[in-house]
């Protein structure tokens, strides 16, 4: 017979091992709920309070999503939404006008134009009146929280291609500016017959497309034409050296315009490095930017001096012009 002065360490050890055995089994409260992981570390937070405008945008913008989106007003349509890259709406005035449409799907394409990390949309857009064909248009798309919207207003492919009419050759999106190609409408051009081809590249200003380059394709000796060089408004000056700011000109290339007369169309080429502007088979003049300090081969009698501003100087007629504000 076991010894009964053990009996109370016995039953002290089976006491100690039952409570051990019912804390392990049912921890308490506040050991329960720190063993589950917190609901708010394994829960993201809504979409509604913490996503930011790009982070709701959608992720690419696609062809087909230009196909089906909506456009402003252009050639005399109202605005209104494409479908299968047709406006279904009529003219207001002319019923054989042809709608605005997409007429293929290769010209559309995908860029960022903007600088802001998010890709644009470039569409050609082709429409008119009835009778003879006009020029194409290209409307820019941009990605928003709602969805494809357009952006801004629909550029004029008469803007740089002296307004020869029909659908453009080719759209495409290289180093942050559109490269397009079209053809050219010459001054002595029928509209519907342009005989030149160009191609343009176009870039966004902030609020619009913008022409910054012209590379004239039909005749490559000619270069291509930097619009920053031409572009603005050229005032006469006079052999004292004063600007006559009664005689000046508008030049947004390929047009020129000057008081009191039509608009005219320029061409231009390059000639011994210098960029030669001409209207209507007429010299108008040679561009000389700030800082040349060597004289013209072709023009040894023109201006070297003072070379602080873009001047343009026409040999025929020895008339100097500079530009204003650049």
């Amino acid at each position: 017979m076991k010894n009964p002065k053990n009996f109370p360490v016995i039953f002290a050890l089976i006491a100690a091992l039952a409570l051990s055995g019912c804390s392990a089994v049912a921890p308490t409260a506040d050991q329960s709920d720190s063993a589950k992981p917190s609901s708010s570390s394994s829960t993201a937070p809504s979409s509604s309070a913490s996503a930011t405008p790009t982070e709701s945008r959608l992720k690419d913008l696609t062809v087909d999503m230009a196909m089906s989106a909506s456009i402003p007003s252009v050639c005399g349509f109202p605005a209104g939404k494409l479908s299968k890259g047709v406006l279904q709406k009529k003219h207001p005035q002319y019923s054989n006008a042809s709608v605005p449409n997409i007429p293929s799907k290769k010209l559309v394409v995908a860029g960022d134009l903007t600088g802001d990390g998010i890709k644009e949309l470039a569409a050609v857009i082709y429409c008119d009146k009835g009778g003879v064909r006009w020029p194409s248009h290209i409307q820019l798309f941009e990605n928003t929280a709602k969805g494809i919207a357009a952006l801004g207003k629909p550029f004029q492919m008469s803007d740089v291609n002296g307004g020869a009419r029909g659908i453009l050759e080719s759209l495409k999106f290289t180093k942050g500016q559109l490269e397009v190609t079209d053809r050219q409408l010459m001054p002595m051009d029928p509209a519907v017959q342009p005989t030149g081809r160009i191609k343009a590249a176009l870039k966004w200003d902030g609020k619009k497309l913008v022409a910054t380059a012209i590379q004239d394709l039909a005749n490559p000796e000619n270069g291509t034409l930097k619009t920053a060089t031409v572009n603005g408004t050229w005032c006469q000056l006079s052999a004292q050296s004063k600007i006559n700011s009664k005689k000046c000109l508008e030049i947004n290339y390929p047009q020129l315009t000057q008081k009191g007369q039509d608009p005219q169309s320029l061409t231009y080429w390059v000639n011994n490095g210098f960029t030669e502007l001409a209207y209507f088979g007429a010299p108008l003049g040679t561009i000389y930017t700030p800082g040349a300090k060597i004289k013209d081969p072709a023009n040894p009698s023109a201006p070297t001096a003072q070379q602080d501003q873009y001047r343009l100087y026409n040999s025929q007629t020895q008339e100097t012009y500079v530009r204003q504000g650049k």
